[in-house]
């Protein structure tokens, strides 16, 4: 069975959002390339500026070329003392590798990931599943590794997001809790959460974990559903669920120094 999804990107370095570029000459004479960013929901304008992404000016809905280009004009003084402070910052570690394989412990499954270079602004990512093999191929213009990368998350979190599904359902059923609903997320270091209304939220990368924390996690979440704290009681139910918590809870304490690097690299 064959899965196919595009990802497009503007710029190099930013592919969520729909931007355009523009020249800024500074008072030293100096000429900055930078990127609009219009947001339907920033109700001010404002400005980032980092070495690796460059300077992002959000314009927010209503606020005409003019007045932006006014307001950007005015902060000569804030961008310069932003790009001396950047001179003096550590050079930015390099891109992760990419993978050539991706493997899923709590499904034993270990997808096979192949790049082939054509012209174009999209990655299009091909996902076959086989039962002997599955297989992941990502086309188009994968030269860019960090463009590669993002594909490669957005990816994973959406395979995640139903896989993560059916295990926390099985899981469920398993232990007799019920939930409201789930979200799969990318949080950087919460794997998991459960809101007052049995609504739980989930790390795309549990996927990416041993098959005891991916299963401590849920429960420890489920649990939530009747035990809004971390009480006595709380724990006493987790360890009804899963006896040896305080094992896989201590080892959990580094989870992320044990993911691969291309899914801990934050763009």
């Amino acid at each position: 069975m064959k899965y196919g999804r595009y990802f497009t990107t503007e710029q190099p370095l930013m592919y969520t959002a729909a931007m355009k570029s523009a020249t800024l000459t500074l008072p030293d004479g100096r000429t900055l390339a930078y990127h609009i960013r219009r947001s339907g929901r920033a109700k001010y304008m404002r400005m980032q500026y980092s070495p690796d992404k460059g300077l992002i000016v959000t314009q927010p809905a209503g606020v005409c070329e003019h007045v932006l280009a006014d307001w950007i004009n005015s902060k000569h003084d804030w961008i310069s003392k932003a790009l001396e402070s950047a001179e003096h910052q550590p050079v930015k570690a390099s891109l992760p590798p990419l993978p050539d394989t991706i493997t899923f412990p709590a499904l034993n499954e270990t997808v096979h990931v192949s790049y082939y270079q054509h012209p174009g602004r999209q990655i299009s990512t091909d996902y076959y599943d086989h039962e002997a093999a599955h297989s992941l191929i990502l086309g188009g213009p994968v030269d860019n590794q960090a463009f590669c990368i993002h594909v490669l998350q957005k990816w994973t979190q959406s395979y995640a997001k139903y896989h993560l599904g059916i295990l926390l359902q099985q899981i469920a059923q398993e232990t007799g809790f019920t939930y409201n609903n789930y979200t799969v997320k990318a949080q950087k270091t919460r794997w998991g959460s459960c809101s007052s209304k049995g609504n739980i939220n989930l790390n795309y990368k549990l996927l990416l974990m041993p098959p005891e924390w991916l299963r401590y996690t849920m429960i420890h979440e489920l649990c939530h559903t009747q035990e809004m704290n971390h009480s006595k009681r709380f724990w006493a139910l987790v360890e009804k669920h899963m006896p040896d918590y305080q094992r896989v809870h201590q080892e959990m304490k580094n989870a992320a120094a044990a993911l691969p690097d291309w899914a801990n690299h934050r763009l």
